[in-house]
């Protein structure tokens, strides 16, 4: 079944359209999984950019793996055994309606899973602007070439989704007891005391100077010019279009940025949404100000 599953999977992104690409992902990562240590779980654009790059700065203290590929799969799984296998995986394709957004709870057996989580409104409102200007898929390109305030309620990967999304691995979290779970607000304001509770999670053995490089080292700003400067060798970090200063990955690191592009009717709509179906367990149902 593995071999057949990595002709299915070669065979898929051959094949055009978002669909066969997203499926391509999904089944890729189910096959990584089964030689990871830890999973690193986020709804598209939850901020794991920031977050993979200051544990990519800490993997290079540690064992010498180049940060300019921030934590490339491959290249884990070709390391020595004591370097931590880390994937990281939105767990499937965020065109998903939410009905059919779920999680393969035995491809996750045995793993330690971290879950990285953004308040959907913010998370919503930068997979607009990511599809605007970085993808190059004809069916996201139409996704966001809608008004921002019917894109936020499309069920291909908006709010409703991103909600799904999240109470699907709260409820994993509380039967597990084991799953690591972490906000990308909480990075903004404490990133020295998360990223060392992410460190030690995963299996670093990272001290408070190592802790304190890779926070500043991901500072946005910083890591807003070593995108532009081309510094990484990862296609994740550059611009989507050549010429295109919104189509660089690093663009905001903001929190509650959906209030200002949505409005005060847009953002009372998705406040009142999350408060009615929303895990509180991440804390965002209450005033957006909280996170």
């Amino acid at each position: 079944m593995p071999r057949l599953r990595k002709i299915a999977i070669r065979l898929l992104r051959r094949v055009p359209g978002s669909k066969a690409h997203g499926l391509a992902a999904y089944w890729r990562d189910l096959e990584r999984l089964a030689q990871a240590d830890v999973a690193l779980v986020s709804f598209p654009k939850s901020g794991r950019t920031f977050v993979r790059v200051m544990l990519a700065r800490l993997f290079q203290a540690q064992f010498a793996i180049d940060e300019r590929e921030p934590l490339n799969f491959a290249t884990l799984r070709r390391a020595p055994p004591e370097v931590p296998r880390i994937l990281f995986t939105h767990n499937g394709d965020a065109m998903r309606t939410p009905d059919r957004i779920h999680i393969d709870r035995l491809a996750y057996a045995g793993r330690k899973v971290v879950l990285l989580a953004r308040h959907p409104g913010d998370v919503v409102v930068s997979r607009y602007h990511h599809l605007k200007h970085r993808s190059l898929d004809p069916a996201r390109q139409r996704l966001a070439a809608q008004p921002l305030e019917d894109f936020v309620w499309t069920p291909h990967g908006g709010v409703p989704s991103i909600v799904r999304f999240l109470n699907q691995w709260a409820e994993l979290a509380r039967e597990r007891g084991d799953i690591l779970f972490l906000r990308y607000e909480d990075f903004l304001t404490d990133p020295s005391s998360k990223l060392g509770e992410l460190a030690r999670f995963v299996g670093l053995a990272s001290d408070d100077a190592a802790i304190t490089d890779a926070v500043e080292f991901a500072r946005f700003e910083n890591l807003r010019a070593k995108e532009r400067e081309g510094y990484f060798t990862s296609a994740r970090l550059g611009p989507g279009r050549a010429g295109n200063e919104a189509s660089y990955k690093v663009r905001s690191g903001k929190s509650g940025g959906y209030r200002a592009q949505l409005g005060e009717a847009g953002q009372q709509r998705v406040d009142a949404y999350l408060r009615e179906h929303l895990d509180p367990l991440f804390g965002y149902c209450e005033t957006p100000a909280a996170a």
